[in-house]
């Protein structure tokens, strides 16, 4: 295919896409380099090979210097002719982070065999990366003291890779290394570390002041964001759901008729039913009406700029949520951002409405109602109540 013609078809798909007008100009812009690129080399057909060249090509020919520009702009002009090239169609999908992977290939070996073995026995996707984490991270520790075959993996170093772990990751480390003995069929391991028990840190779970909710709140009626963002708040405030789960959600998911959302729990595989609030169903209604894109996709939160396709992971809610905060001036400060933080007030403001601790596990979807209690330290007043008097205890102790 000539490189003319098929820079035309991607630049009529790109324009089929709905991408904005800026975004076309600037895929002119790349196309128009392109051809000024195949041009000087007399190419006139496409091939990868030309393809990569020019993808790599990210020297600015001004400053003589690495371009971010030319990077991401040239590397995804080429994956969309690739794919064309390919398949004969676009493919206008997000690129994800590759995941971390060992450098050493023998190691590289190990760990993807291992990734093969967690995708058997495990459907959830974050469960898979918890335990494929803890692998690669002791297979970084292995190459460090220059053990390549996990056969020679001994007691003493698997102490001592608990040893140099940092204490807050100590829980995490245990249970990833149990799994991974299992794995490797080694008892010996397994019984090596059964006597260890690393200490749990309970944190302050951080919130949200009064202030700080009012100024949400004046940012979303004042119309400062997006209706998506806006409903992906006011979800987050009120239903206390995981990223997760909310990039998941589907608008089938959404009875309308009995006022209930209901979907099966990324992270348990718990079936959790939420009600469907006044407040919460007509931010979702607002968005659907007056800006979701009209595309064939039952999610019901997309991109809001092509193509619009799913969110694509838990990163893209911690941006539109950390957005937001910073259109409230909402301060961080040491707390955590995103999800997380709209969970931790949801539930926090569950318990103050003095909801039995069952119906709080209920709708946040824990296993066990044990997991929830720990959002009772959020209560202060009734905290207060549990405390005891403290006059006349220095009398009682020296009469």
């Amino acid at each position: 295919m000539t490189i003319k013609t098929i820079c035309e078809l991607c630049l009529q798909a790109v324009t089929d896409a709905g991408y904005n007008e800026s975004t076309i100009f600037n895929y002119q812009g790349v196309i128009r380099r392109f051809k000024k690129f195949c041009m000087k080399k007399n190419v006139t057909e496409y091939s990868y090979d030309i393809g990569e060249q020019y993808a790599n090509d990210v020297i600015s020919k001004k400053t003589g210097k690495f371009s971010k520009n030319r990077y991401h702009t040239q590397g995804r002009f080429i994956r969309l002719i690739d794919s064309y090239f390919d398949t004969g169609t676009f493919d206008f999908s997000v690129v994800k982070r590759g995941k971390i992977s060992p450098k050493n290939q023998q190691h590289k070996i190990i760990y993807e065999d291992y990734q093969k073995f967690l995708k058997s026995i495990y459907d959830n996707e974050n469960t898979i990366h918890f335990y494929e984490y803890g692998m690669y991270c002791i297979l970084e520790f292995l190459v460090n003291i220059s053990v390549y075959n996990l056969c020679d993996l001994e007691p003493h170093m698997v102490i001592r890779y608990i040893k140099e772990t940092k204490q807050t990751r100590q829980r995490e480390v245990l249970c990833e290394l149990r799994n991974i003995f299992r794995y490797l069929e080694r008892t010996d391991l397994t019984s090596a570390i059964a006597g260890i028990h690393a200490p749990r840190i309970h944190k302050i779970i951080p919130l949200l002041t009064d202030e700080e909710c009012k100024k949400l709140e004046s940012v979303i009626t004042d119309g400062k964001i997006t209706l998506r963002d806006a409903a992906i708040v006011i979800i987050g405030l009120s239903c206390g759901i995981r990223a997760c789960d909310l990039i998941n959600l589907k608008l089938s998911d959404i009875d309308w008729n009995n006022d209930i959302i209901t979907f099966r729990q990324s992270k348990t595989g718990n079936l959790v039913c939420l009600p469907l609030t006044p407040t919460v169903g007509n931010a979702i209604a607002r968005y659907i009406v007056n800006e979701r894109p009209d595309v064939e996709s039952n999610f019901l939160f997309l991109r809001t700029l092509a193509p619009f396709t799913p969110l694509s992971d838990h990163a893209s809610c911690h941006a539109i949520v950390s957005k937001v905060f910073m259109s409230a001036g909402i301060d961080k400060g040491s707390r955590i951002w995103g999800m997380h933080m709209l969970r931790h007030n949801a539930a926090s403001t569950i318990v103050r409405n003095e909801v039995p601790i069952e119906t709080i596990a209920a709708i946040l979807g824990h296993s066990t109602p044990d997991t929830t209690d720990i959002y009772i330290t959020t209560d202060v007043e009734r905290l207060k109540e549990c405390v005891l008097p403290m006059a006349n205890i220095s009398k009682e102790v020296n009469p």
